[in-house]
């Protein structure tokens, strides 16, 4: 297929804000090992969005939990000419058969938060082992560096596994907090949630907080924790910052805080990336990350208004010093 060639400045490199050349022949398959995951579905609904205000004839792909047919499909969309294939949230590692192909097929594999792997264009996405970090330590700081800690991941995605690296590096030096480690399923994971939670609760009502890996498990846990009649002594932290999260954390739920991801920007920037290296920039490191920031009572943005990622705190003492 023939690709548009026009050199771009940085910033349109990277879908900063100048205006990307449209090329009516391009085609890209987008896939998602779970598209119906509220933050998978944002960013592969972006992504399509921004490739297709650039003229690209778009199709998306949802495994609906099975990696076979998500790889199946990516596979696919190489054996039809396509030109570019995007990765939402499906591990890379497990995707390396499909990397290699792209690569012998000479076209840009780009994700995000799928991981580093051999042969990928980029992943975008967060440092999620920091992201760890700083939900742990405002956990910390409210425990008062005791109690009992229900942590809820799951550890294939290597984002998640990333952020829970963040989470034992934190606790090292709190001998005092116990934690008691779930791994969920996934697919089903909301509903995997709120069953492990409550049976926990049942036998641990010393429970003084859960951490969850990302924000689908918020929802489940809270109202687990609400049915066990506990929402005034046990509290909730995560990561992502998905709409439903956000809203929570405006309300009466025991949700404390998430470390949110600009997650619209995030399918644009990877539709970017993939612009860029058709015209042969691609960038220079494969892990490129993006500003997250801390949502808290404090900090949450009124209802109706989305996160201010231009201008908002990462830290909870910032909130403080205004």
């Amino acid at each position: 297929m023939t690709l548009a060639r026009n050199m771009l400045g940085a910033a349109a490199a990277l879908g900063l804000g100048a205006t990307a050349a449209h090329a009516q022949d391009i085609q890209v398959g987008i896939v998602a090992v779970n598209y119906n995951s509220p933050s998978i579905n944002i960013m592969a609904t972006t992504a399509e969005a921004a490739a297709e205000a650039r003229g690209w004839e778009v199709e998306v792909f949802d495994g609906q939990g099975d990696q076979v047919a998500t790889n199946n499909a990516a596979n696919n969309y190489i054996d039809r000419g396509f030109d570019a294939i995007i990765n939402i949230a499906s591990p890379n590692p497990q995707m390396t058969g499909v990397i290699e192909r792209a690569n012998e097929a000479g076209i840009p594999f780009v994700s995000t938060f799928s991981g580093l792997a051999p042969g990928i264009t980029a992943d975008i996405g967060s440092n999620n082992t920091a992201d760890g970090v700083i939900a742990t330590t405002e956990m910390v700081g409210r425990l008062e560096g005791q109690g009992k800690v229900v942590k809820l991941n799951w550890n294939v995605l290597p984002a998640l596994r990333e952020r829970d690296h963040g989470f034992h590096a934190t606790l090292e030096d709190y001998p005092d907090i116990e934690v008691i480690e779930i791994e969920v399923k996934v697919p089903g994971q909301v509903d995997d949630t709120y069953n492990q939670l409550t049976n926990i609760l049942l036998s641990n009502p010393d429970v003084s907080a859960v951490w969850t890996g990302w924000d689908e498990l918020v929802a489940p846990a809270a109202r687990a924790i609400e049915q066990a009649g506990l929402e005034d002594d046990v509290f909730i932290v995560s990561m992502d910052g998905n709409p439903e999260a956000i809203d929570l954390i405006r309300g009466d739920a025991p949700v404390a805080l998430t470390v949110a991801y600009d997650i619209d920007r995030m399918g644009e920037v990877a539709v970017g990336v993939v612009e860029a290296a058709l015209n042969g920039n691609p960038p220079a490191s494969k892990l490129l990350t993006l500003k997250p920031c801390l949502i808290t009572d404090a900090t949450v943005p009124p209802k109706g208004e989305p996160v201010n990622f231009a201008d908002c705190l990462l830290f909870s003492g910032e909130a403080l010093a205004q």
